[in-house]
């Protein structure tokens, strides 16, 4: 029986290591950003700055909500990944447009989240993180477009 479930065991941890093996670089750096995102939540709770709680203290509750949220994330994740791999086998290439795009964008929606934190526990935040994730967020919605095109309308 043991042999069975170190069996089971192993090929779950081979599923799971073979998954961490093949992820794009951007799926990396948008899980150490959820990381660094929730470790910093933590922190300002610890000090009682959490925005997300009635105290600003930690809140169990609340934490296992953002945990939930960051899984969702990677959901959403997946999907555009699923989105790419259906329309490269359509085309009969690899494109990973989609996934890029919404991981982009949810580094920059993190990234944000981390600056809120800092700024929330009084450190000083540089401005030009600030532009630059608004800017990646942005490009993410379309909105850099939508902007391009109102201005081209006014000037006609």
């Amino acid at each position: 029986m043991w042999k069975k479930v170190i069996e089971f065991l192993s090929a779950i941890g081979g599923a799971i290591a073979s998954f961490f093996t093949t992820m794009p670089p951007l799926v990396y750096i948008l899980i150490g950003v959820m990381s660094i995102d929730y470790v910093t939540g933590l922190i300002c709770g610890a000090m009682g700055k959490s925005k997300k709680t009635e105290t600003g203290y930690l809140a169990s509750h609340e934490a296992w909500k953002g945990l939930l949220k960051k899984g969702v994330i990677l959901l959403v994740v997946l999907l555009a990944n699923l989105l790419d791999i259906a329309v490269s086998k359509g085309a009969g290439i690899t494109v990973e447009a989609v996934m890029g795009a919404t991981c982009l964008w949810f580094i920059a929606s993190e990234g944000l989240s981390i600056l809120e934190n800092v700024a929330s526990m009084g450190v000083p935040v540089p401005k030009v993180l600030i532009n630059l994730l608004e800017i990646m967020r942005q490009k993410g919605d379309g909105k850099e477009e939508q902007q391009k095109n109102t201005d081209s309308d006014k000037k006609e």
